[in-house]
């Protein structure tokens, strides 16, 4: 009988660790944000799928000699040819890549 009480106690802490665990397992993922290449996928070399607000997202690109690339959808910098870097907003991104071909003579 004393065992039966301690099995079932011990049934409802580990009932109750795994429900805690779960809850804060789906606000975690909750607090992240997408982020989606809506156009020019070619031209990506690296984007993450996903990251939390406040976050610095980094997306590489593909370097071309004739034009540049822009990435358009979300306020950002290059930092270097082929790397622009953004602070995850605190919603959902939906990014464009660009190129535009630089004109006969430049």
């Amino acid at each position: 009988m004393v065992f039966e009480k301690m099995k079932k106690r011990i049934l409802i802490i580990a009932g109750a660790v795994i429900l805690a665990a779960a809850i804060i397992l789906i606000v975690f993922v909750a607090s992240f944000k997408t982020i989606t290449v809506t156009s020019g996928k070619q031209f990506v070399d690296r984007c993450p799928r996903i990251a939390r607000p406040g976050q610095e997202v980094k997306i590489t690109t593909a370097v071309v000699s004739d034009g540049e690339i822009y990435v358009n959808g979300v306020d950002g910098d290059y930092v270097r040819p082929g790397v622009y870097v953004f602070t995850m907003p605190d919603r959902n991104v939906r990014i464009k890549v660009n190129v535009i071909a630089y004109a006969d003579g430049a």
